[in-house]
């Protein structure tokens, strides 16, 4: 019986003692905290940028004339070797005809003066020719024979320039772009086509001055092409030296480490640099309401655990601007503050509080 009684005193007192901490939860004010986040300045970190291919080639004929086959279009897939555009070839041909019936007859001259070198040569060694009769000989003959050669040259380069009236792809690829229309009188040099590469290998950045020295080849870089919502792994290959005139910007090129088919010649993108400096202090920012201060200078209520319960205790601060996000905090919080988010008016140092988002912020 008596032990039946301490088990039922026991019982009571442990309930009493529940109900009484219940009571003093109860009675303690209710707070909601944030943590500061790190002040991420991407406007100062993320550049727009251009899909390019490393293996591009503006093409264009060696010789003029006019376009007359031109069927290829943009962004059709071409062999290397594959025919893109001819001109007309007729003038070219018939420059060759020309130079061909010059060197048949030059040829059948070389052959006449050849005889009759060899026979004045006949006539010397017999001493029915003089010295000036075989000397007009030979120099006629080598004459003939110069003038061959000669004309063999303006042949190979008749037949030289002919072949340069048909324009081929130097590589597999695709059109990028085209810069002429059929039946169009082209001139030397004037470019055709744009053929690159069917995979898009780099992206171009144009960096401002104030970041160029932040950066150098084989950082790794991120770069994002919106348009097709995709990450791709890069890294920094090439840093231009000279600043562009107008803008004063450096030109930067980066390498994209993997093959997308999805990602075309033009497509924009934006690169992600980290210019983060080794041993810089991070700044926070936490909204301006949680932001006091009295004669000692600025401060915040932050929330610390002591066994299962919680309580208020200040901090100072050293802040930055304030912007619309709130207060930099450039000294004195870190990443796991808990920060009193409101209602810091209501209390007090080392007052015991219930943290009401307490799921939301992870503890």
């Amino acid at each position: 019986m008596i032990k039946i009684l301490l088990i039922g005193c026991l019982l009571f007192f442990t309930a009493c003692q529940k109900k009484e901490e219940n009571k003093k939860q109860e009675s303690k004010k209710s707070v909601f905290v944030i943590k500061p986040t790190i002040k991420d300045d991407l406007e100062k970190r993320i550049f727009n940028a251009v899909a390019s291919s490393s293996n591009e080639t503006k093409l264009s004929f060696k010789v003029q004339g006019n376009l007359n086959y031109f069927k290829i279009q943009i962004g059709d897939e071409v062999k290397e070797n594959s025919l893109i555009a001819k001109l007309d070839s007729k003038p070219y041909e018939l420059k060759v005809s020309q130079v061909n019936y010059a060197l048949s007859e030059s040829l059948a001259s070389l052959q006449n003066a050849k005889n009759s070198y060899e026979r004045v040569k006949k006539l010397y060694i017999n001493q029915n020719a003089s010295v000036s009769d075989i000397d007009n000989a030979r120099s006629s003959f080598e004459a003939s024979k110069a003038k061959v050669e000669n004309i063999k040259k303006e042949l190979e380069y008749a037949k030289l320039q002919l072949s340069y009236t048909e324009l081929y792809s130097p590589i597999n690829g695709v059109i990028g772009a085209k810069f002429v229309n059929e039946n169009e009188n082209v001139t030397v040099g004037t470019p055709i086509v744009l053929v690159s590469d069917k995979f898009v290998d780099e992206v171009r950045i144009h960096i401002p001055e104030m970041f160029i020295n932040k950066i150098k080849k084989e950082d790794f870089v991120k770069v994002f092409f919106n348009s097709i919502n995709t990450v791709v792994n890069a890294k920094i290959s090439e840093i231009s030296k000279v600043a562009s005139s107008n803008e004063k910007t450096y030109l930067v090129i980066v390498k994209l480490e993997e093959k997308n088919s999805l990602i075309k010649v033009g497509m924009s993108a934006d690169v992600y640099f980290n210019f983060e400096e080794k041993g810089k202090k991070l700044v926070y920012l936490i909204p301006s309401n949680s932001v006091l201060n009295d004669k000692d200078g600025y401060f915040v209520y932050v929330i610390e655990k002591n066994g299962n319960d919680y309580f208020t205790k200040r901090k100072n601060i050293k802040v930055g601007n304030l912007q619309k996000e709130g207060y930099e905090v450039i000294s004195g919080l870190n990443e796991n503050d808990l920060v009193l988010k409101a209602g810091m008016s209501e209390v007090f140092e080392g007052m015991a509080v219930v943290i009401g988002n307490e799921k939301a912020i992870g503890n």
